[in-house]
């Protein structure tokens, strides 16, 4: 799909505020917090949050509410959560899982692996009063060690893709995380490019290290053990893609992948046509 602007759905809306009773000195303590907070983390505060008498603009400001007014425009995942289990991973202040654990998950698991960012969230967690949301500090790369595989009903991958340094290895482990019938979400810096499967090196810019076309986050998610694969430019360097885990077999190609596996024989042949790799 082209980028319009004008194509852009509402932002979801923001369901938490401070108490109606809380005095001038509470409201005050809660804004001294969040600037503590904000001073800790290296850039600052990560997403903008309205907490009803003042709102903390963030570094990516309120980006969290388009992307999941998207989702919900185009019912990518359920209106009601009830029930199922959610990871957050690369949650950054915890915008989106803290509007998960809103809209009624069993239980939201916010991940992210910079202390600073995770410190944010766990007081917006303990502010509003989130019983269902818990907080992980941790890589991607580490959850297999600390999360059950086939446990997450819906797993939310917004804005970490292109931080990856091994984007591969990253997907399959959200793909063993997910249920049978789970579904991904993700958020990315992409190039709108459906014919040529490739991934620009970033040089760290914006601390991207892949910005991968279209084609390369359909085929990436397709090869990790993704089906019903999605992907939308929303904005002319930004995308948005839908993937379900339908199967619990082992992904085709295994070897040179930085993860462990008992069988490194492919599990179907491996084409030896050269065309097959999309040269731009």
């Amino acid at each position: 799909m082209s980028w319009k602007q004008t194509d852009m759905p509402k932002p979801a809306k923001w369901p938490y505020s401070l108490p109606a009773s809380y005095s001038a000195e509470q409201v005050e303590a809660v804004r001294c917090r969040v600037e503590e907070l904000a001073d800790q983390a290296q850039y600052g505060w990560g997403q903008s949050i309205d907490f009803g008498p003042f709102a903390k603009e963030g570094t990516v400001k309120d980006k969290f509410l388009d992307i999941i007014g998207l989702w919900d425009e185009w019912h990518w995942w359920p209106e009601s959560l009830r029930g199922l289990r959610v990871a957050d991973i690369g949650c950054l202040t915890g915008g989106m899982s803290l509007i998960a654990a809103h809209r009624g998950a069993k239980e939201v698991v916010a991940v992210d692996e910079i202390p600073e960012h995770m410190a944010q969230c766990d007081y917006l967690r303990e502010l509003f009063g989130v019983a269902n949301l818990r907080t992980l500090t941790a890589s991607l790369y580490q959850l297999p060690e600390k999360l059950e595989p086939n446990s997450f009903d819906v797993i939310l991958l917004s804005g970490v893709l292109y931080h990856l340094s091994d984007m591969l290895v990253g997907l399959l482990i959200v793909q063993q995380l997910l249920r049978v019938g789970g579904l991904l979400l993700l958020e990315s810096a992409a190039v709108g490019d459906d014919e040529h499967s490739y991934a620009d090196f970033g040089r760290f810019a914006f601390g991207i290290w892949w910005q991968p076309s279209t084609l390369c986050v359909k085929d990436m998610c397709e090869f990790m053990g993704l089906s019903e694969v999605e992907v939308r430019m929303y904005q002319p360097d930004r995308c948005v893609a839908r993937a379900r885990k339908l199967s619990a077999e082992p992904i085709p190609f295994r070897r040179g992948l930085s993860y462990h596996f008992d069988d490194l024989r492919d599990a179907r042949p491996r084409t030896m046509d050269g065309r097959a790799m999309a040269p731009r």
